[in-house]
């Protein structure tokens, strides 16, 4: 009878994190009344229960029935926004599932089997409802930072396939459970292993998102901070606009010509892009200063010395170069570049990322060709830079690649180190 209780409560607890968490995850213009939200908590606390009544001993379908179930009641009360509502059910479901496989699954029958049975019911309050007790309130706690992975899943256009992992969760938690009567223990390692790949890629999977969201907090912060300059530069125009207008009255105009071409020249000579980089000297930080001056945010990860690549430093910056001015004319002024080096198995890796439109498929086989160009090319002045890149790379024993998304184009060079 405890355990029942202690059921129906996890049940309960669980619906109540999944709502707040799809509540706090959508705007606030499409947030739903409060009799709603009661509702919701109620029909999630019962798809909880009634499928693991209904199927019994049938875990496997009682698993993914359940997870459709919620998944549909989430779609019908959030309908303004659908995928919104159902990558936060995903997130919230995929931690409830991740704690059961883990403490519900392998540390509860390890430890099952070392204790008398008598203890089971003790275990099972410590091992799995205690846990899950625990993470689900440290959702409550961290809700922030669970909406800004929700963010960065739908910006990065991967909602598909984290909700795809989702049920691949379910896949093994089940398989899992089927072989808790299996007496054969080359099925159970081969659980065990898909199990731990599969963990292995949700972290690898994790780790990149916190890079990205690593990116977006500093580049938010320098905006902040080139914000606040900006609003000092604003308050002191209204000074020089309030000198001017005096000057006017004086009709002192040689005065007013110099005064307004010094507040021109310091207009233009004021970057309103920003750059996040530990070191402002390095070549690659030198080679993107043309798209700082272009009013392009600039991010680099510089991780690797130069000094050790064979090519010549002059060859290397005139890469460098060529690739930026690229994805400066591709941005048309507006957007992020993202630089990173580092070094791998022996070679210096250069990747330059920029947010601007996306290279068809056909021409990315063309762009390294001599004389290739989208542009008007009447004087055969365009259509060089790529193919001087792709020539010093491959003089120096490197080779250079290069992929385009709807959200990203990177060109990713690969130099040996001396």
């Amino acid at each position: 009878m405890g355990l029942i209780i202690l059921d129906i409560t996890a049940s309960i607890l669980q619906a109540i994190v999944l709502t707040y968490t799809i509540t706090y995850c959508i705007n606030k213009s499409e947030r739903i009344a409060k009799i709603k939200i009661v509702l919701i908590i109620v029909m999630l606390s019962l798809d909880g229960q009634v499928f693991t009544g209904v199927f019994g001993n049938s875990w496997g379908m009682a698993i993914f029935v359940t997870h459709i179930v919620g998944l549909s009641i989430t779609s019908a009360f959030y309908r303004k926004n659908i995928l919104k509502a159902i990558i936060a059910y995903t997130i919230i479901y995929s931690i409830i599932i991740l704690m059961s496989i883990i403490f519900g699954g392998l540390i509860f029958e390890y430890i099952k089997g070392m204790l008398p049975i008598e203890y089971v019911t003790y275990e099972k309050i410590f091992l799995v409802y205690v846990p899950q007790s625990i993470l689900l309130l440290l959702c409550f706690k961290y809700t922030k930072k669970i909406k800004q992975i929700h963010q960065l899943i739908i910006d990065e256009g991967v909602s598909t396939v984290f909700i795809i992992m989702s049920f691949f969760l379910d896949f093994v938690l089940t398989f899992y459970l089927i072989t808790l009567g299996e007496k054969s223990q080359l099925i159970k390692n081969v659980i065990y292993i898909v199990f731990f790949l599969f963990m292995l890629v949700i972290l690898t999977y994790f780790w990149k998102i916190h890079q990205k969201s690593e990116q977006i907090y500093k580049l938010n912060d320098s905006l902040e901070i080139k914000n606040n300059e900006l609003r000092k530069i604003k308050h002191d125009y209204g000074a020089q606009i309030s000198y001017l207008y005096g000057l006017c009255l004086m009709e002192r105009f040689d005065d007013l010509k110099k005064s307004l071409k010094d507040i021109i020249n310091n207009n233009e000579s004021t970057p309103t892009a920003v750059e996040i980089s530990e070191d402002q000297q390095s070549l690659l930080s030198l080679a993107l200063k043309p798209a700082i001056d272009k009013g392009i945010h600039v991010i680099i990860e510089d991780k690797c010395s130069f000094n050790l690549i064979k090519m010549d430093e002059m060859e290397f910056y005139r890469v460098i170069s060529n690739i930026v001015n690229n994805a400066i004319k591709a941005l048309d002024g507006e957007g992020i570049i993202i630089a990173k080096s580092y070094e791998y198995l022996g070679n210096a890796v250069i990747k330059i990322e920029n947010n601007g439109p996306k290279i068809q498929e056909h021409i990315l086989t063309d762009i390294f060709n001599v004389g290739f160009t989208t542009k008007e090319n009447k004087d055969n002045s365009h259509g060089y830079g790529l193919s001087i890149v792709k020539d010093l790379v491959e003089s120096n024993n490197g080779k250079i690649y290069v992929k385009s998304t709807d959200t990203a184009t990177e060109f990713k060079i690969v130099l040996p180190i001396n």
